[in-house]
């Protein structure tokens, strides 16, 4: 993933938020899909082309995705076969060109630790704040959220769109089945072209062979404070303009080279005018 769409998919994790949290869940991370198990095959297209298919169990506690992409660059053909596989403690994420394999913390797991530690109220003050967040960064980046904008195979899918992206997901939930987006230039579509709710083989949740992920143990930790300041931001809106940006997001700062940090900072500075701009309640 470059550098641009890194940001993006960062931005629009929290975006989604608002749709998590009306959907019924126990906490807005814990959301079940419409159904128990589901293969979803993908076209890919734009920049790279190829097929995606990601394979669900236990009503999306466990998502494995298979991704094959072909991409021409200076006459050269690049080959990229990627696996992950996550469930609610651990992401798997195996390179099949490299047979190099990472193994990181789920961050959804700590961030419903967090949020299972709250009050009674201060998870309604989550929920709340969540949504008004959630609006407010769609429009701060002239984008929009809208809940049950159209069917897409039969599902009924909300629309997330801002910095040249548009996205479909499954109502409710982070599972896309349409994304189409253009950014400085570059264009990439991802496409679902059919939806089969049959039983899922285990197979496909079992690791490539002959490759062992790597484990970083500073992840958890790094996890874990994201997770922290993360609710504690959402809890204190006010405290996101003092610390200049989502702190959800300054955590990623560690890992990342100066250039992406320097591209971070554009997007923090986006979103620090644009809770600037939030109403007092």
């Amino acid at each position: 993933m470059n550098k641009s769409r890194k940001i993006l998919f960062v931005v629009m994790a929290l975006l989604m938020l608002p749709l998590s949290a009306s959907a019924g869940g126990k906490s807005p991370w814990e959301v079940k899909l419409p159904f128990k198990s589901a293969t979803i095959q993908y076209t890919i297209s734009g920049m790279e082309n190829g097929s995606e298919v990601v394979y669900i169990r236990d009503y999306g506690r466990e998502v494995a995705t298979y991704r094959t992409t072909k991409m021409d660059m200076m006459g050269m053909t690049m080959v990229n076969e990627t696996v992950e596989i996550e469930n609610p403690d651990w992401v798997y994420s195996f390179d099949l060109t490299d047979r190099t394999g990472t193994k990181r913390a789920n961050q959804t797991k700590y961030m419903i630790e967090e949020y299972n530690k709250l009050s009674r109220a201060d998870k309604k003050l989550i929920d709340k704040n969540g949504e008004e967040m959630g609006v407010s960064m769609a429009e701060g980046l002239g984008g929009s959220v809208q809940q049950n904008a159209k069917k897409i195979l039969g599902y009924s899918c909300d629309r997330s769109g801002m910095m040249g992206t548009v996205v479909y997901t499954l109502h409710g939930s982070s599972i896309p089945l349409l994304m189409e987006s253009n950014m400085m230039g570059v264009a990439m579509k991802v496409e679902a072209t059919s939806v089969d709710e049959g039983k899922v083989d285990p197979s496909f949740f079992a690791f490539p062979k002959g490759i062992e992920p790597h484990y970083d143990p500073q992840s958890d930790a790094m996890a874990r404070e994201m997770a922290r300041q993360t609710i504690a931001g959402m809890k204190d809106p006010e405290s996101i303009k003092k610390q200049g940006g989502m702190p959800m997001m300054q955590g990623q700062e560690q890992q990342m080279t100066p250039e992406e940090q320097e591209q971070m900072q554009e997007a923090m500075e986006m979103l620090k005018g644009m809770f600037g701009n939030q109403p007092q309640q």
